[in-house]
């Protein structure tokens, strides 16, 4: 992916003192999102929020632009830390802890409102999709290879592009769960999983079958 330099951080912190202060400007930066939009915040009030002079602000990002990047970047790691425990190998029932990651990244879109504001700056900026689409095949391609492990003999190609389809379509759902109540948002939930497991056939003909909701065991 071709990056324009403009958009990126300018500086890895390195101490920290440094890190700390970073993490202070994107925690400010999601607030501001969080109440007037991705475009609704200035580079002046993100430095006075975050407690930083407008000069060590500048010394990080260059523009509004690579906050944003910098933001959708931290967002990704905290998702994937969610899909990496939901997959770990002593979770013998992998629906289950889908589930309850689901459950928690519902809950994360609910508790942030500046997810959303983000998700539509990304749905307007090229690089911005083109980071979304890495960290959907990146987390496709985690999700896959832990399927394939537990199960031999799936077709891989099939898997890999209904995974892709899967995580997606969690982003979505995620942001309907920020509109409904919270038992809504719950059937929401559970009905998503239902699909996710009716969409992967390739599991199934592996010599597996669904045998109750949120679980799947060999014949």
């Amino acid at each position: 992916m071709t990056t324009n330099n403009s958009k990126q951080l300018r500086r890895q912190p390195e101490q920290d003192r440094a890190k700390k202060n970073l993490n202070a400007m994107l925690d400010a930066a999601a607030t501001l999102i969080g109440e007037c939009g991705a475009d609704g915040f200035s580079m002046a009030e993100l430095a006075r929020r975050a407690g930083v002079s407008k000069p060590a602000l500048y010394r990080y990002f260059p523009n509004k632009q690579a906050v944003l990047l910098e933001l959708a970047r931290a967002s990704f790691q905290e998702n994937r830390e969610l899909l990496v425990a939901s997959l770990k190998p002593d979770n013998d029932d992998e629906w289950q802890a889908m589930r309850k990651a689901m459950q928690q990244y519902c809950q994360l879109q609910r508790s942030q409102p500046y997810r959303s504001h983000l998700r539509a700056a990304i749905q307007a900026d090229p690089e911005l999709m083109a980071l979304d689409m890495a960290d959907t095949r990146q987390n496709s391609r985690f999700a896959e290879d832990i399927f394939t492990e537990r199960y031999p003999g799936v077709d891989r190609q099939a898997l890999r592009t209904r995974l892709m389809l899967i995580m997606s379509c969690a982003e979505t759902v995620a942001h309907m769960t920020t509109q409904v109540s919270s038992g809504e948002a719950e059937q929401l939930i559970e009905q998503f999983i239902q699909m996710c497991q009716a969409s992967l056939p390739a599991i199934q003909h592996a010599g597996l079958n669904c045998t109750k909701l949120g679980r799947i065991v060999p014949e």
